[in-house]
């Protein structure tokens, strides 16, 4: 990210995006997602708001998080443009479809820097809670294969479309904006579920929509260019 944060900052509030109507929880697989969004590791983000990478790492992987980091984390993905996703039954504490997207305004400005959906694929994989080497082998894939695909570096389309299938296939859902008639940008993922509408403006697994844009950006994008 370019812009600095600085833990004293109040994210600003923003009305016009689309807000779920029923209470929405930062789940840990929502968090892991959100910091793939943004591009940070552990040690990076605790040092951003303020926090100890222990209390980080423990409200990402359920291990008793404090309430002083969790207030952290939702000012810090306010700010940065994160919307949680991901409902929670109060009578049994279980969140349904728990995830991270852009608002609005951030997914153009990440599509712009890159329509693809292997953008996400970082994100797909810190919601499952996988290794890289984890989803390789699973997709049939190798690792080099995956970290190439999650950075932007060369790949093939049907490297593409292999890992795009198996995040589906695990339960995940890419999450996009409706901006056309047919047309969609991907925005972010979240843990399929029947028990949680997605906000409105929000529409999950768009592929055919999602795939057309996919190749007609090929063209426009020569640096990062996918082989048939």
């Amino acid at each position: 990210m370019t812009a600095r944060y600085r833990a004293t900052e109040k994210p600003e509030i923003r009305r016009t995006e689309p807000v779920a109507s029923i209470i929405v929880c930062a789940a840990p697989e929502a968090l892991r997602a959100a910091r793939a969004l943004v591009g940070l590791t552990q040690a990076e983000l605790a040092a951003s708001i303020g926090v100890s990478r222990r209390s980080l790492a423990a409200c990402e992987g359920s291990g008793g998080a404090t309430p002083k980091t969790i207030a952290a984390l939702r000012d810090y993905y306010a700010w940065a443009g994160v919307v949680f996703l991901g409902t929670v039954d109060l009578t049994t504490n279980e969140v349904h479809g728990p995830g991270a997207c852009w608002n609005l305004k951030r997914a153009w400005s990440e599509h712009l820097s890159s329509p693809f959906l292997n953008s996400y694929f970082a994100a797909a994989r810190a919601l499952l809670g996988f290794t890289e080497e984890v989803v390789a082998d699973a997709a049939g894939l190798t690792a080099r294969q995956v970290g190439n695909l999650e950075r932007g570096r060369a790949f093939t389309r049907k490297g593409h479309d292999q890992l795009g299938s198996f995040f589906e296939e695990s339960g995940v859902e890419f999450v996009s904006f409706r901006t056309g008639v047919r047309s969609y940008i991907i925005a972010g993922v979240r843990l399929a579920t029947e028990e949680a509408a997605l906000p409105r403006g929000l529409y999950a697994n768009r592929e055919a929509e999602l795939r057309s844009s996919y190749i007609s950006a090929i063209s426009t994008h020569p640096g990062s260019n996918p082989a048939p």
